[in-house]
């Protein structure tokens, strides 16, 4: 194969490992920024999902991705801060900071 193919091949695991610690730091983050805003969950999985309730509304987040799905409905969208707004909750200046400050990604 060319020199790209053994150039994907040999970064694939590095790659992996690297996605697989962001998710964990998603689960995290996202569980103490729900936490802050307090916005009560249940969490099923070792954190991997997050059965949240608020607002009148059961959402089913997976916060290694962001996703979450408003059950009952067809709405799914990404992310923890657009969770926190669409159930009422606010997003601190203080959360805005720590995300910078620990590396996180805008799209959080």
């Amino acid at each position: 194969m060319g020199d790209m193919g053994d150039y994907w091949r040999d970064m694939k695991p590095a790659l992996k490992e690297d996605s697989q610690r962001k998710r964990a730091g998603n689960r995290d983050a996202s569980a103490g920024n729900l936490t802050a805003a307090g916005i009560p969950f249940e969490s099923k999985n070792g954190g991997a999902h997050l059965i949240v309730s608020a607002a009148g509304l059961v959402v089913d987040f997976w916060p290694g991705t962001g996703l979450w799905v408003v059950r009952g409905t067809g709405e799914r969208r990404r992310g923890v801060r657009h969770l926190i707004k669409r159930l009422g909750g606010r997003w601190s200046p203080q959360q805005e900071r720590n995300d910078h400050e620990d590396g996180e990604s805008r799209r959080t």
